[in-house]
Order: C-alpha cells, then structure tokens, then sequence
C-alpha cells in the first residue's frame, strides 16, 4: 500500500467516526431547548404552534410522559379550542406577536449592524470629501477648457484692446 491510500484510508475512517458524533451532539442541544421551551410554558401565554396556528395556552394537562396544552385561537364568534401536544408549539410569543427568542437575536445582530453602519458612515464621508475635492478640481479643469486658445499674433493685438478698455473704465470711474 501507497502512502496516500493510508492517509485516504485513516481520513475516511475519521469522518465515519466524527459525523454521527457530532450530529448526536447538535441533536441533543436542540432537544434540550426545546425540552427548556416546552417546560417552560404556562396559561396564559400566547404560542405558534408548527403548523402557524396562534393562540392562547388555556390549560396544560400531564398524561403519562407527555404534555397535553389546550390552546384558544380566535376572538368573540369565532373563539375556538384545540388541545396540542406541547412539542407542537413552535415558539412563544410577546405582545407584538414576535417569537421571544427571536428578539434576543435581533439585539445581537444590530450591535453588529450598528458597528457595520459606524464604518460605512466613516467611509462614506471620507468619500463624500474626496468627491468634493474631485469636484473641484474638475471644475478648475473645466475653466480652464472654457477660456479661449489664443495665438501668440492674436494675443498681441488683444493687449492693446485691453489697455484701452482699462483706460476706459478708469475714465468713466473718474467722472
């Protein structure tokens, strides 16, 4: 056997070993929050179940090894209720009708945002300076094109126009 057959050998042996592993570890931590939600549920609170109903936790019954929650959809008329196992519930929700644990997120995410916006904002003004600099300069150039060429024969005969304007002027200032 070659050298690369062994390391491909030891390789795969490794990830046959390693995948159900670590599958069975994040496995377990779901479980285990969800158990922490389903525990954690009282009457009165407001739920998604994981087929998108909402509503109200009503009443919570232990039969056996399982959790039986009566949840109230519906208002007035068309008040309704349906009884659940409770690792039906999706999530449970605030006043706003948001998932809880959602939010907690949220608030990590925008301290992130908020440093991401910080350096754009930096950036951006520092480009805002440049461009008005750019500008500038873009309009000095453009005065630049916008004065007429002049041959060195024609500039001769314009300098005595000139004086004679500015003599002009002088005179009419004078009176």
């Amino acid at each position: 056997m070659d050298v690369s057959q062994i390391i491909l050998i030891v390789v795969i042996v490794l990830l046959v070993i390693a995948y159900p592993i670590l599958t069975t570890s994040r496995n377990k931590k779901e479980r285990q929050k969800l158990d922490e939600q389903t525990n954690s549920l009282k009457r009165g609170d407001k739920v998604m179940t994981t087929s998108g109903v909402v509503g109200t936790i009503v009443d919570l019954v232990q039969e056996g090894e399982r959790k039986i929650v009566t949840l109230e959809t519906g208002s007035g008329k068309n008040k309704g209720y349906m009884a659940i196992d409770a690792y039906a519930i999706y999530a449970i929700l605030n006043s706003n009708l948001e998932p809880i644990d959602q939010k907690k997120e949220e608030k990590k995410v925008s301290k992130k945002d908020v440093k991401k916006a910080e350096k754009a904002e930096t950036a951006e003004v520092k480009t805002e300076a440049k461009t008005d600099e750019v500008k500038a300069v873009e309009a000095k150039v453009d005065e630049k094109k916008e004065e007429p060429k002049v041959k060195k024969s024609e500039a001769k005969k314009i300098e005595p126009k000139k004086k004679e304007e500015k003599a002009k002027e002088k005179k009419e200032e004078s009176k």
